[in-house]
């Protein structure tokens, strides 16, 4: 759908685009450290949207303020340097105001035009255009937007055709909405994310093994209906095998990269594509690590022995809970027979296992706590994340939410930084500091397992991951322990 555009539309046009330092909402932490050593994870969203913009002749600067440790001084000063046309943001909802606060500094110093976009402005982009510091928003794929919105700026087009954008109207500065042409077809044709414009050595996740460390993308939306996800919002695409191999071969030969941690919502939704990838990775004789995350139910034993065969190194299960009936609660039809038997093969052949688990979903209560309890410590995992539940806008979970607050808290929260109430806990006797302290406790009891540490130990690849495993460690407890239940 690209090829109708001419690619120099945006020769000369210079765009900065920003990744603030990463702060965690009071909205879902509760384990600040947990958050704190996750990791430097690449930020893909700029890296993609710089492709996009060099592809049609712009230049492009990446700031990474969180990677880098950088102020907003020198974010500010590097600004200057670089005099770009533009500045470009991603919006999450949790971060939304801290990100504002960044936007609002650097545009007092410098007045430029301001474009966001990410999973907040798709959903909000009304409420978020009340602040006259950003301009517009791209509320859908930026591949045909971002392009076309700012070719139409720099010529003083009309921008009422331009679809999948948000704006303030030139005339009465009423905020218009384009809802239409929101998502490409074919995600063969986008370019590469433009990894050459940031530093990829300083990137890695808690669990990382390999330098260098990229994250990576091979699909977008979802087929599944999870009532505490929105993904399955956006339509499902995914990029063919050998364009997903394509760009893994450039992460290894231009970047040096060794690890890549795929980051779609589901990796391998269809057995043949993730067959097909596997193999091409191969006949290429292609020596990468990669991991990836998905279900149970969407691995086999097939699959899974091709996948080791193909470097695939860790898998990211989403488990959720240990109860049939909160399984079917948050719509996850996954058995936990099945479950476990799938864990248990995907160790069993080599592979790295990763459990997702929640607690506090709609019918939980002690019984389901304990089922829980007991499925993650009788599995051979070898990581867990333990999320307390959380209502992201969007979802089902959070529309059972609003039927009790009687307003759309996100939508008032990203007008006013000051609006604050306490979420009500949806479907369980469980208060927010009961479901906090059991999920504290269910870190306990696995990390501090004698038979995990030893094993833990076994497979640390470096000094590097020796340490920053142990810095993880030791703060997660001391907090864990310092804190009142």
């Amino acid at each position: 759908m690209l090829n109708h555009l001419d690619n120099n539309i945006l020769k000369g046009t210079r765009l900065c685009l920003i990744f603030p330092p990463y702060k965690e909402s009071e909205d879902i932490v509760f384990l600040k450290t947990a958050k704190k050593n996750l990791g430097k994870i690449t930020p893909l969203s700029l890296c993609a949207v710089a492709a996009i913009f060099e592809r049609f002749g712009g230049v492009v600067k990446i700031i990474d303020a969180n990677a880098k440790e950088l102020t907003i001084e020198s974010v500010t000063k590097e600004i200057d340097n670089f005099s770009p046309d533009f500045l470009g943001f991603t919006l999450s909802t949790y971060q939304f105001h801290y990100t504002l606060e960044w936007i609002k500094s650097i545009r007092s110093r410098a007045n430029i035009s301001t474009i966001v976009g990410g999973p907040h402005a798709r959903i909000y982009p009304r409420e978020i255009l009340t602040h006259k510091q950003i301009d517009y928003c791209v509320i859908g794929d930026a591949e045909e937007a971002l392009p076309n919105l700012i070719h139409s700026l720099i010529n003083k087009k009309e921008l009422s055709t331009v679809g999948g954008i948000a704006y303030r109207s030139r005339n009465e500065g009423s905020i218009k909405i384009n809802n239409f042409l929101l998502y490409i077809k074919d995600l063969d044709n986008i370019p590469f994310p433009s990894r050459h414009l940031i530093d990829n050595s300083l990137y890695y996740s808690l669990i990382s093994k390999y330098k260098n460390f990229t994250a990576m993308t091979s699909s977008r939306g979802c087929i599944f209906q999870c009532t505490f996800c929105d993904n399955h919002c956006i339509p499902y695409r995914a990029m063919s095998p050998k364009r997903v191999v394509d760009e893994m071969e450039v992460c290894k030969k231009e970047f040096n990269i060794n690890e890549i941690d795929m980051f779609d919502g589901v990796f391998s939704i269809s057995k043949k594509r993730t067959l097909e990838i596997c193999e091409e990775i191969k006949k290429r004789k292609l020596k990468i690590f990669w991991s990836f995350r998905t279900r149970a139910d969407l691995v086999d034993k097939e699959t899974l022995n091709v996948l080791k065969s193909a470097g695939c190194i860790r898998i990211y299960y989403g488990i959720e809970s240990g109860s049939p009936g909160i399984l079917r609660n948050i719509k996850k039809y996954v058995t936990l027979e099945h479950i476990k038997y799938i864990v248990k093969l995907t160790k069993h052949i080599g592979i790295d296992t990763f459990g997702y688990f929640m607690v506090g979903n709609y019918g939980e209560d002690y019984k389901t706590i304990s089922e829980t309890i007991n499925l993650m410590l009788s599995l051979p995992l070898d990581y867990v994340q333990i999320a307390p539940i959380f209502y992201p806008p969007n979802t089902k979970v959070y529309s059972e939410v609003m039927k009790i607050i009687k307003q759309d808290y996100w939508r008032e929260y990203t007008i006013n930084p000051n609006h604050r109430i306490e979420f009500p806990i949806v479907g369980t006797n469980f208060s927010k500091e009961q479901i906090h302290a059991i999920a504290r406790k269910m870190y306990l009891r696995f990390y501090l397992r004698p038979t995990f540490i030893i094993k833990f130990m076994l497979r640390i690849k470096s000094s590097e991951e020796f340490v920053r495993a142990i810095k993880a460690v030791f703060d997660m407890f001391k907090e864990v322990l310092l804190t009142q239940w």
